[in-house]
């Protein structure tokens, strides 16, 4: 989540990293964009305090710690800012990803693609899900983040199919290979549920094939 970085309150050098979609979005939204900055600041605190303990990966791309980043996101933007306008940001952050993709800017170290916004739309409308389901219970930030790693354990989010050690697995079972996916905007990784069944082992000498899978169950 590239956003988390940027700076869209003030910083005229921090608004330059923006994407043109995400500025349209501030400039449309120029308090509620401060406030957003603040409690994205606060979210990635937090993911760095999960990170170091390791519960959900020793990394934050495409893995369960990535769809519970997101979700969380969500649902601390919409206590904020209100869902709608949470929800706006959300899509015009990706958006810029693919803007990002074609200029060749990194979001979180890595070059975006297709399936990672597919998997971050996904876990952000799941993040605006829980936030609808809870609202009026004036839930605390640790019990918030229970229920986010909750549904991330569940499989309700999506992460991308891969091995513990960040190897992309398509949808047969095949480690692909990095010049196959790397600077691809479209490629072959493909989404799962968010359960640790599908997180592999990197000395395994063969994967899931998806197709014999009820991946959605």
């Amino acid at each position: 989540m590239g956003i988390l970085n940027q700076s869209f309150s003030q910083s005229y050098k921090g608004y330059k990293k923006l994407s043109s979609h995400e500025k349209c979005w501030v400039f449309f939204h120029p308090f509620k964009a401060k406030r957003a900055y603040r409690v994205s600041k606060e979210v990635e605190r937090s993911i760095d305090s999960i990170l170091n303990i390791g519960v959900m990966g020793n990394h934050h791309v495409g893995n369960q710690l990535d769809a519970f980043k997101h979700a969380f996101w969500m649902w601390s933007l919409a206590e904020e800012i209100g869902w709608r306008s949470a929800r706006s940001l959300g899509i015009e952050h990706e958006k810029g990803n693919y803007e990002f993709f074609k200029e060749h800017k990194l979001e979180d170290g890595v070059l975006p693609d297709k399936i990672s916004c597919e998997m971050d739309l996904h876990n952000n409308s799941v993040g605006l899900a829980l936030y609808k389901e809870h609202k009026k219970e004036k839930l605390s930030r640790s019990e918030r983040m229970e229920l986010v790693r909750k549904a991330v354990i569940e499989g309700r989010m999506k992460m991308i199919y891969q091995t513990k050690n960040q190897q992309y697995i398509d949808s047969t079972g095949q480690i692909i290979p990095k010049e196959e996916h790397y600077g691809l905007w479209e490629n072959r990784k493909c989404l799962v549920p968010s359960r640790a069944e599908y997180l592999m082992a990197d000395n395994k000498s063969k994967y899931l094939n998806l197709s014999d899978q009820k991946t959605n169950r």
